[in-house]
């Protein structure tokens, strides 16, 4: 039953994660064409890491279903096991790339351009991605990270050693968690600096002061305890339950952390798209305009008034005209100009006098 629950718990991540992300990676792509910017680069690349993680889900979902059925080999085990750590770690050291740079623009704005320029973005996501790899895959790099007694389970604890945990925990996501919170910190007392500059200069200068303005600090504090405790409350029960059954040989812990602390985990990868991406003004009205409001948008409908005229009738045939329509069985009469018309039940027009419009040599359109 257990077995059941996480299989559905990881087809529903496997298709929100992805979707999520996939509107994201479309909507940066038309931005960064559009419009060159570079923080752009490195959101597009963190929701290309969550994509990952969302495909990670399916297997998870298709490993619940099987009951471990491939799970017997520990080669296999350990490939799969590295293939859902790495984009992990990728998601997790994008999200410090992109603390950095919203730090150097804040910090050093004039400089900002050179030193964030294309080589150097390309330079930073290609170091992320083989830090990732190599940590990733550093079961099956180093023998010496294996477990000796396989018995055909498959898990972190289960496959791998203590020590690989503990480089998972001392060396990847503590230090990625203190440096965001220092870089973030950072970020919101430079920002609250700067807005007492612009107040008292408006003070000074006798400039109207701008009642949004004043909580711009509130606002990017908000942000970055946003930020810190999602991912807190994503990957730190995980990573936490394992130093303590690492510590702990009593405890009885890999099952919970094998299960629902690691979707916990991959939740992060569905939560990244709407702090990271939603949360910006110009993607949000960007996906408000090509995609919510191309759904909702309805053609204008315009009433035409079409006058149909005969040239060859003159007034007094209107005034006669009107006197046989009240004679006339009563049909669905439509107003079209001087003269009334009653529509039949085989869809044709007669005029006023029974004669079909069809039989009216010349008609024009007002």
């Amino acid at each position: 039953m257990s077995s059941i629950f996480y299989a559905v718990l990881h087809v529903i991540l496997g298709i929100l994660i992805p979707m999520a992300n996939i509107v994201v990676i479309v909507i940066l792509s038309k931005l960064i064409k559009k419009k060159c910017c570079k923080s752009y680069v490195f959101i597009l690349n963190l929701a290309a890491a969550d994509l990952l993680v969302g495909l990670v889900c399916i297997l998870e979902a298709l490993d619940d279903l099987l009951d471990g059925d491939f799970d017997s080999n520990l080669f296999f085990c350990l490939l799969r096991l590295c293939f859902t750590v790495t984009p992990c770690i990728g998601s997790m050291l994008t999200l410090l790339l992109i603390s950095l740079d919203r730090y150097l623009a804040v910090k050093l704005p004039l400089y900002y351009a050179n030193i964030m320029s294309n080589k150097s973005i390309c330079a930073l996501i290609t170091l992320i991605w083989v830090l990732a790899f190599f940590v990733g895959y550093m079961p099956l790099i180093s023998p010496s990270l294996q477990q000796n007694d396989y018995k055909g389970i498959c898990g972190l604890f289960y496959a791998a050693k203590n020590e690989y945990l503990y480089i998972l925990c001392f060396i990847v996501f503590l230090p990625a968690l203190l440096t965001m919170i220092c870089l973030h910190t950072a970020v919101g007392r430079i920002a609250y600096l700067h807005h007492i500059r612009i107040q008292r200069t408006q003070v000074v200068g006798g400039l109207p002061t701008n009642p949004a303005a004043h909580s711009s600090h509130f606002k990017a504090a908000r942000t970055v305890l946003i930020v810190i405790i999602c991912f807190i409350i994503s990957w730190g029960p995980y990573y936490i339950t394992g130093i303590i059954q690492a510590t702990c040989q009593s405890c009885k812990l890999v099952d919970l952390m094998k299960d629902i602390l690691f979707a916990l985990g991959e939740l992060n990868s569905l939560l990244n798209p709407i702090i990271y991406t939603f949360y910006c003004t110009e993607i949000r009205s960007y996906l408000y305009k090509y995609i919510v409001y191309k759904r909702r948008k309805v053609k204008p409908q315009t009433l035409a008034v079409v006058h149909f005229t005969n040239i060859r009738q003159d007034l007094e045939d209107e005034a006669l005209a009107s006197q046989v329509c009240e004679d006339r069985d009563p049909g669905v009469t439509v107003s079209m100009g001087p003269s009334d018309y009653r529509m039949e039940a085989s869809g044709s027009f007669l005029d006023s006098n029974a004669s079909s419009l069809q039989d009216q040599p010349l008609y024009k359109i007002l």
